[in-house]
């Protein structure tokens, strides 16, 4: 079986200001002349995660990770004005110039895929491959998917969900009681919403009840992180319009993707990707690999070594591609 690669200090780690008044936190792995590789960490809010190198061959890449404003080690800590879609794909291509990368290869997990995917639409001249994972499509029946009594996640676990929504009966009502509780003056009030909410996470994530599994439970910072820029993002339908990337996925009928994705993922419905994927028939150098017995984090070891062994096949494909662009 494939080993996971190993993970060594970051050979930079600098934050670049982008505006606002926010600035993000930026760390580099791997080899220098590599292939630059974008990270995109999920959540929003969990900010940049040095594991993510696990998969990426370090002799072969150069992986330039971020912690999206607000989180992590970017600053300032937890604002959310100025902190918006448009605002984080306007980030990525300044991080992009400021480092002086013609194209770049990039890869994400979950939101991490969402934005990957936004940015290759906004910037598809600039996007050497897209490697995504748990590819999360920001569609209004995604949130309905999450949080409506009707979705998969409520109806497989229904006393989780129950506990979850506290009595109110509709998404919208259930983002935005969320959304007082967790900008309240009463700190344990926040952290008491904050830690439900990423308990109902850790239920989609694959990972109840071994909460122990991540950390957004057991550091305060981490689930008020988590937690109230999820909630910013989904009380405004992620700032972006419904069914935007599958309507302007044609754009992208030129860039080498490879698609990988659990089939009993509760958070990203497998459905949407494979839907997805149908509409990118014309282009030569499409791949979904489906995970059976998989859900959304990549923390199971099919999962992780799936990823590690597209990573390192994909490689041929971009080595040629970024040769042929420098």
């Amino acid at each position: 079986m494939p080993q996971l690669y190993g993970v060594e200090k970051a050979r930079r780690s600098y934050h670049l200001a982008v505006g606002e008044g926010h600035q993000i936190h930026v760390e580099e792995y791997g080899l220098e002349d590599g292939i630059p590789v974008l990270v995109c960490h999920g959540g929003p809010g969990s900010g940049l995660n040095p594991l993510s190198c696990r998969y990426y061959n370090p002799e072969h890449y150069r992986l330039i990770l971020f912690s999206q404003r607000g989180c992590g080690l970017s600053t300032p800590h937890f604002k959310l004005q100025a902190n918006t879609t448009a605002h984080l794909i306007a980030d990525i291509e300044l991080l992009r110039t400021s480092l002086d990368i013609a194209h770049w290869m990039i890869t994400g997990e979950s939101w991490g895929a969402t934005l990957a995917l936004l940015y290759a639409i906004e910037y598809p001249d600039k996007v050497l491959g897209l490697l995504l994972r748990s590819t999360f499509l920001a569609r209004k029946q995604d949130l309905h998917w999450l949080f409506g009594e009707l979705g998969a996640p409520a109806q497989a676990f229904p006393e989780q969900f129950e506990s979850f929504r506290a009595s109110h009966h509709n998404v919208a009502a259930t983002l935005e009681y969320y959304k007082h509780q967790l900008n309240m003056d009463d700190e344990l009030a926040c952290i008491k919403a904050a830690k439900a909410w990423c308990e109902w996470e850790s239920v989609l994530s694959g990972m109840y009840p071994n909460h122990n599994a991540d950390l957004h439970l057991v550091n305060k910072e981490k689930v008020l992180d988590v937690s109230r820029l999820e909630n910013h993002y989904f009380t405004h339908d992620f700032f972006i319009e419904d069914d935007f990337i599958s309507n302007n996925i044609d754009k992208l009928q030129h860039i080498p993707m490879w698609f990988l994705h659990g089939r009993q993922d509760l958070i990203s419905p497998f459905a949407g990707i494979y839907h997805l994927t149908k509409k990118l028939s014309h282009n030569p150098n499409i791949k979904l690999d489906i995970l059976n017995d998989v859900g959304h984090s990549s923390e199971n070891i099919n999962y992780a070594n799936a990823i590690r062994i597209a990573s390192d096949m994909f490689y041929c494909l971009m080595i040629k591609r970024f040769k042929k662009g420098n």
